[in-house]
């Protein structure tokens, strides 16, 4: 007897193209994990780094973008391909915690010889178990996550000599931090941040 069941095959084709691109996303990040590339330095405004990654990734609906720029002409030596990336990871990972909507803040001001850039969400928040492992490779509280984008954000800055600091209470959302050295001196130096 003859089932009158038809596959819908727009939807099977749906959830395979979403189940590659997932896979595809973790074969990236693996692949930059364990390839990260010598930084292709040049002088770049930290501003423009940071609109244009603001600018390329869409912004959910019922989330504010604030720009809180003390010092809006800081200029580094830096690989702005890699600096955006680490941007766009901390972008996409404050949108994505602040899912009821809530605000992102950008941050930029001189520290001494240093350039800060703060990313700061209103969103849940994490407790001190999460922070501890934040920067460990593979470790994830993301459904669809992989674990990586941190920990390749992390390898980025060590290239450029710099480092990313998060700090983060239950309830009272997130903010990172990003450390660069302002003088090309300093950029290729080491060890410029100490412990």
């Amino acid at each position: 007897m003859l089932s009158n069941f038809t596959p819908n095959f727009g939807e099977y084709l749906q959830i395979m193209d979403e189940r590659i691109r997932q896979c595809d996303k973790i074969i990236t990040n693996l692949m930059s994990f364990t390839r990260i590339s010598s930084p292709d330095y040049e002088m770049v405004r930290l501003t423009d780094v940071i609109d244009s990654t603001v600018s390329g990734v869409d912004i959910p609906e019922g989330i504010t973008f604030i720009n809180a720029y003390a010092d809006g002409r800081l200029d580094v030596h830096v690989d702005p391909n890699q600096l955006q990336r680490v941007f766009t990871n901390l972008v996409v990972n404050a949108y994505e915690a602040t899912v009821d909507g809530g605000e992102l803040t950008a941050s930029l001001r001189l520290a001494g010889q240093f350039a800060e850039v703060s990313s700061s969400d209103t969103g849940p928040g994490m407790d001190s178990a999460g922070l501890e492992k934040i920067f460990e490779p593979l470790d994830t509280t993301k459904i669809q996550g992989t674990g990586l984008g941190l920990s390749v954000c992390q390898q980025v800055l060590a290239k450029h000599n710099g480092r990313m600091d998060v700090h983060s209470k239950e309830g009272m959302g997130a903010a990172f931090t990003i450390r660069l050295p302002i003088t090309a001196e300093a950029a290729h130096s080491e060890n410029v941040l100490g412990d």
